[in-house]
């Protein structure tokens, strides 16, 4: 089964990575920090192996977002950002996983000081 996980932040600046640019990460030690990325390089790593990684890509800076709302018969844009909430999306990743538990495993090592995850299953029709 497909699952998208979705990354969410609040740096200002906007950047990538984005936990560089988050008061959260700053205040790991240096020690922290680069475990973090070695974690994280290792986890894709791992994904990519076993076929559990489909695919990922970070997005850019929120402030250059544009929205389209249909209204009276045409789309309407406006610029962005659109959150209600300080996180805007980061990123995603399209992973495979045999079931939830294990797709529910992957999305906990993609959580990060500064930022929110969130697991969504791929809708497939009548689920």
């Amino acid at each position: 089964m497909k699952y998208m996980v979705l990354l969410y932040s609040h740096p200002e600046p906007w950047g990538h990575p984005v936990e560089e640019f988050t008061p959260e990460f700053a205040g790991l030690s240096a020690d922290e920090r680069k475990k973090h990325f070695e974690d994280f390089e290792a986890l894709l790593g791992r994904l990519h192996e076993n076929g559990e990684l489909v695919g990922g890509e970070a997005l850019g800076d929120p402030a250059k977002a544009s929205l389209y709302e249909y209204e009276s018969g045409s789309a309407k844009k406006s610029e962005g950002p659109y959150s209600a909430t300080k996180d805007h999306l980061a990123g995603f990743f399209l992973i495979e996983a045999k079931d939830q538990a294990r797709a529910d495993e992957i999305a906990a090592e993609f959580a990060a000081p500064g930022q929110n995850v969130e697991l969504r299953p791929i809708w497939t029709g009548g689920e």
